[in-house]
């Protein structure tokens, strides 16, 4: 009996310790009604909780928190995210509203106000008052371009030391020592920031700073990435020149740790593959030449397996989507003529940005029988999709896929953020699978040039 009522015990106590994990926030939104989403971010994860929004805008949020992290609640109508700071344990109360405002170069945008009551308050108005593009508004590229990298890097210098000094206010040690790492990389970031303009000449003073660190280090990872961009850009041939080795053979001048090169190497094949260029065998190759990883070269060789089925000509893998009476559609159903597709959402800004040029597009096609011009949206409230259909009364068909970013369409052609455009020829060969945009100079010059 007594094992029973330990174990019951224990049990109990358990429970309560993982609650006592949770944050837990409370808040109501004034006049708003759409989704808003919990979004926490780690350099481990991105975990996203849909919030329950009552019809009176209050809601409760109970996540639980294994270490301290930044979240942020997602407005979907694309309103001002508010930054949030999450510990185990932590309760605060948000009173959110929004407001129109002019921002600096005099355009209109909407403000969030929150009155935040709870725990780590001085954390949250540490966040708010914290502007993360101080310096690019400060130092545009004009004036970057024109002075010396030991001016630059004093001044900047100046507005990190204020930064700490404001940051090691907040009572919350985790916090300090979180944000401190971010802040600390922001800082080496922007004083790299000045090699990224275009200067008439080389400044000796930057070139001892780039070099005074040990780059074959990797405890010195948050600053590699810099010196390798600067070297490569220095080192590499025109862009014109280059063939399957030169990014290869540039990483092996750059650094003789081999750990680092493999850590480029397998992140740049990786990125190569994806895009299914023509010389996908010689990148493949150079790729393995360079990078000892075994991991690496398993990791290429599934992608290799999987992209070369996407190069242009390629037969296209088939799909499923869906009329607004619900009639299905197949991308072989369309054979016959040429498809240039638009993949979009009506959540999506830069999505709604090229319609008005789709319709211009659509316009110049209309009559020509070896083309097809197509929307597919990628939303998952279809109301909301006939709503926007139903105002603005496209010419050009439009389609709808099931199950969003998880449907076949996504799947098969690796989609996970739009706008996305791709064509098709009548065969149902592969043109391209990031064609240009609507919006792009020549697009119709390019869209006849892949006509049969």
């Amino acid at each position: 009996m007594r094992k029973y009522l330990l174990l019951s015990v224990l049990f109990c106590w358990t429970v309560t310790m993982l609650h006592a994990q949770n944050a837990c926030i409370l808040g109501k939104v004034k006049d708003y009604h759409e989704q808003i989403t919990l979004t926490q971010i780690s350099d481990q994860s991105k975990l996203e909780n849909a919030v329950d929004l009552k019809a009176d805008g209050s809601f409760a949020i109970e996540v639980p928190v294994k270490a301290p992290t930044l979240a942020y609640l997602v407005f979907e109508d694309r309103r001002p995210a508010i930054q949030l700071f999450l510990e185990p344990g932590i309760k605060a109360d948000l009173q959110i509203s929004f407001r129109e405002a002019i921002d600096d170069e005099g355009n209109k945008t909407t403000v969030a106000d929150v009155d935040y009551t709870g725990d780590d308050k001085d954390c949250f108005e540490f966040l708010r008052q914290m502007d993360f593009f101080a310096a690019y508004k400060e130092w545009p590229w004009s004036r970057l371009s024109e002075t010396p990298f030991s001016v630059y890097r004093t001044e900047i210098e100046k507005v990190y030391e204020t930064l700490f000094g404001n940051l090691y206010q907040a009572k919350s040690e985790s916090f300090r020592r979180m944000m401190g790492k971010q802040i600390e990389s922001m800082r080496y970031g922007e004083i790299c920031r000045w090699a990224w303009a275009e200067h008439k000449q080389k400044d000796a003073d930057f070139e001892r700073w780039m070099l005074s660190f040990d780059h074959n280090d990797t405890r010195n990872m948050d600053r590699i990435g810099n010196y390798w961009r600067w070297f490569s850009a220095g080192n590499m041939p025109p862009r014109g020149e280059q063939t399957a080795r030169s990014f290869y053979d540039c990483l092996q001048k750059a650094f003789t740790n081999q750990e680092i090169i493999n850590m480029f190497a397998d992140d740049m094949i990786q990125q190569t593959l994806k895009d299914a260029p023509d010389d996908m065998d010689e990148q493949l190759a150079a790729y393995k030449a360079c990078s000892t990883n075994p991991e690496g070269h398993a990791k290429a060789d599934q992608l290799y397996a999987h992209y070369s089925k996407m190069k242009k000509g390629a037969q296209a893998a088939d799909f499923d989507f869906y009329d607004q009476s619900g009639k299905r559609y197949t991308l072989k159903d369309l054979r016959g003529r040429a498809v240039y597709i638009d993949c979009w959402a009506t959540w999506c800004g830069p999505c709604c940005a090229e319609i008005p040029y789709m319709e211009k597009l659509y316009e110049h096609f209309k009559k020509n029988k070896k083309i097809e011009i197509i929307s597919i949206s990628l939303d998952d409230n279809k109301k909301k999709w006939e709503k926007k259909i139903a105002a603005d009364k496209p010419g050009w068909r439009q389609f709808i896929v099931n199950d969003n970013f998880k449907s076949m369409l996504c799947a098969n052609y690796d989609i996970e953020g739009i706008p996305r455009f791709m064509m098709f020829d009548k065969k149902g060969n592969i043109i391209s699978l990031d064609a240009p945009r609507p919006s792009t100079p020549n697009i119709i010059e390019w869209i006849e040039s892949n006509l049969d």
